[in-house]
């Protein structure tokens, strides 16, 4: 008896993988065919968004534009073939999936994110509460934390000032999230409902800029289609706004000709690359991730609703 219990209550490994040691990743989320049958039949099924993280291939960098000369072209094949680092695995309850999917924003369902190593889950984790968005003033959130450590990063969504964003929103098409580090994650004032400075979360280090049209650095209009391949958004520095990083949202045709790559884009199956800023710690890079899962949430989970 007394082992049962031991075993139950054994915290989770720790996550082997050391981020910052790797300049770049690959999110590739996994299809759910249960899920896209669901959909086209008109029933209102969700179900748990999983995505594979993994190295970017030897020799490969993510983009700065997709005029740039060493843009990564991949297969969908070379995509599959990719060693797993870990999963990022979303835990929520069925019934809540698919209230929110019935009220037409399944995109806001509150959930956690598990990190999963060689299928055990590891005692790093995301949460994302329900939020409606920040242009009714409520900026989405979520939160990475650790087992024994507290909260080790936030990302919150940037709609300040907010006429600005709201216009970048409503006539630019792009949309910003700002990327908090934390020194103490124990320290009970890293929460605050306070929105004009960041919540009580200090100055962001980062910032997440996604455009999804022809508006801002680089036209991503269509972006990840099978009309425009890749979508290039930035990881800027909050206050000057120089680019540190970038993130390559794919369309990888499969080499065998079939519509494997399609049925994905139709169905909001979404890949990723991240080129992480030098320098970036590990906790910081883990955010980052998060940051990439909000906005994926965000602009294309709730492409879904529509």
């Amino acid at each position: 008896m007394s082992k049962k219990n031991s075993a139950q209550v054994a915290p989770n490994v720790a996550l082997s993988v050391d981020l910052s040691s790797i300049p770049g990743v690959v999110i590739h989320q996994r299809a759910q065919p249960g899920e896209a049958i669901a959909q086209a039949l008109g029933v209102p099924y969700e179900a748990k968004n999983e995505y594979v993280v993994s190295p970017m291939p030897e020799g490969q960098s993510v983009a700065s534009s997709s005029s740039d000369p060493k843009l990564w072209k991949p297969s969908l094949e070379d995509l599959k073939a990719l060693p797993e680092l870990f999963v990022m695995k979303e835990d929520s309850d069925c019934g809540t999936r698919i209230l929110f999917t019935l009220c037409g924003c399944r995109a806001m369902r509150p959930m956690n994110v598990r990190i999963i190593e060689r299928g055990a889950d590891t005692s790093t984790s995301m949460t994302k509460p329900c939020k409606c968005g920040g242009w009714i003033c409520c900026p989405l959130e979520m939160t990475v934390a650790k087992e024994g450590e507290g909260r080790i990063g936030t990302v919150r969504e940037n709609f300040n000032p907010y006429c600005s964003k709201c216009c970048e929103c409503c006539f630019k098409c792009s949309y910003y999230h700002n990327v908090y580090p934390i020194a103490d994650p124990k320290a009970p004032s890293a929460i605050s409902m306070d929105r004009s400075s960041g919540g009580g979360l200090g100055e962001p280090k980062y910032e997440l800029k996604f455009n999804v049209c022809c508006c801002g650095e680089n036209n991503n209009c269509c972006g990840a289609t099978c009309f425009n391949h890749h979508a290039i958004f930035n990881i800027r520095d909050p206050s000057s706004g120089a680019v540190l990083g970038n993130i390559q949202k794919l369309f990888a045709p499969s080499t065998s000709g079939g519509g494997d790559a399609c049925c994905r884009m139709l169905y909001g199956y979404d890949t990723f690359a991240v080129g992480f800023p030098e320098g970036t710690s590990h906790e910081e890079r883990l955010t980052i991730l998060a940051g990439i899962l909000q906005a994926e949430f965000q602009l294309y989970e709730a492409d879904q609703d529509d």
